[in-house]
């Protein structure tokens, strides 16, 4: 029985963002240090996403709302596994991400969904 390569599905998934999406920046900002006066790193990792409006159906009014929008994140390329402490940068203008969300198959991230707060 042959497998099924979820590599394959990464590299579709970035062409369909890449053809249809744009380009962003996920901003991280990491501690080092002592806790009483930490170094705050930043660095800017660039992406490729997809943003849209969100499904009315994905709306509870009180974490997600109806102004929120979702989207879609390529993994490829992208050195760092997304979490809800990265903002993104779409247009020039950062936001904060309320839910992120990798779909991995076996394993293998394809791809990140994120709710960002419009």
């Amino acid at each position: 029985m042959a497998t099924f390569d979820y590599a394959e599905m990464q590299a579709v998934a970035d062409e369909l963002i890449t053809e249809f999406g744009q380009q962003g920046t996920v901003t991280r900002i990491t501690s080092s240090g002592p806790s009483y006066d930490p170094t705050q790193t930043t660095t800017e990792y660039p992406c490729r996403l997809v943003i849209m409006e969100i499904d009315i159906s994905k709306v509870d009014g009180t974490l997600i709302e109806a102004t929120d929008k979702m989207g879609y994140v390529s993994v490829v390329g992208l050195p760092i596994a997304l979490t809800t402490a990265d903002k993104i940068t779409i247009d020039g203008k950062p936001h904060a991400m309320k839910i992120v969300k990798p779909l991995s198959p076996a394993g293998t991230t394809v791809v990140y969904e994120i709710i960002i707060a419009a």
